[in-house]
């Protein structure tokens, strides 16, 4: 067929399907970015949750649910707790001074734990505190007592075997030892009734006894030889 100068016959397009293809990729890219943001936002306070998690569990026993008010004020006493362990963490940190090669604190959720190591308060298989030991115990004592804390005395051995007439296994020994830091607080003038002690043995190592081929890490274990104290306030 002929056609004039003056008439083009216009080309045949091709239609590119490629539409969905942009969607998805917008769509993708919404979702990565609603999740950075969840992420970024989604740090757990445990004091806060457990605090809302009792005021669940009271609406789901058919209590009335509580106002904004006291929700306000459980916020508030959650944040008031939170900042009396640290500044309970800043005047241990005091009261230790330089002893922090015997000595380390530690900040928990529900409490401050003192690290006391073991190398330096019990000598190697004995419940005997050194001369060390109460030198350092005695700074303590009567600023935890004066303040009406609570105290949970935790005993840690190695993983060495130990079996003598006083202690037939670690968890007598580990025992033992929170049982004497117990009494020098008692001694002290500090609550007995406010006082839990637990000997744990080797159940909760700070790092690993041996190493992968089974041959004993001397520095580990001594590290792993100590007593913990946590200290939180008392519910009064």
């Amino acid at each position: 067929m002929q056609y004039s100068k003056s008439f083009q016959p216009k080309k045949k397009q091709h239609r590119h399907e490629t539409g969905w293809s942009l969607t998805l990729a917008d769509m993708m890219t919404l979702l990565l970015c609603f999740f950075v943001i969840i992420v970024s936002i989604s740090k757990v306070d445990t004091n806060r949750y457990e605090t809302m998690s009792d005021v669940l569990a009271e609406a789901m026993q058919g209590k009335a649910a509580p106002s904004k008010r006291e929700a306000t004020e459980a916020r508030h006493a959650v944040d008031k707790k939170s900042k009396n362990l640290f500044e309970l963490q800043l005047e241990l940190a005091k009261l230790i001074g330089t002893e922090t090669k015997a000595v380390n604190l530690k900040l928990r959720p529900d409490a401050v734990a003192i690290n006391l190591k073991g190398g330096v308060f019990f000598q190697l298989g004995s419940a005997n505190l050194t001369s060390d030991a109460l030198r350092i115990l005695e700074r303590l004592a009567a600023p935890l007592t004066e303040a009406h804390y609570k105290l949970t005395i935790e005993g840690h051995s190695d993983n060495l075997p130990i079996q003598s007439e006083h202690f037939p296994s670690n968890w007598e020994l580990s025992s033992a030892r929170a049982s004497s830091v117990a009494r020098y607080f008692i001694a002290q003038g500090f609550p007995k009734d406010d006082i839990r002690v637990m000997g744990l043995a080797d159940t909760q190592p700070l790092a690993p006894n041996v190493d992968a081929s089974g041959t004993p890490i001397p520095d580990n274990q001594s590290l792993n030889r100590r007593v913990v104290i946590l200290v939180s306030p008392a519910d009064r």
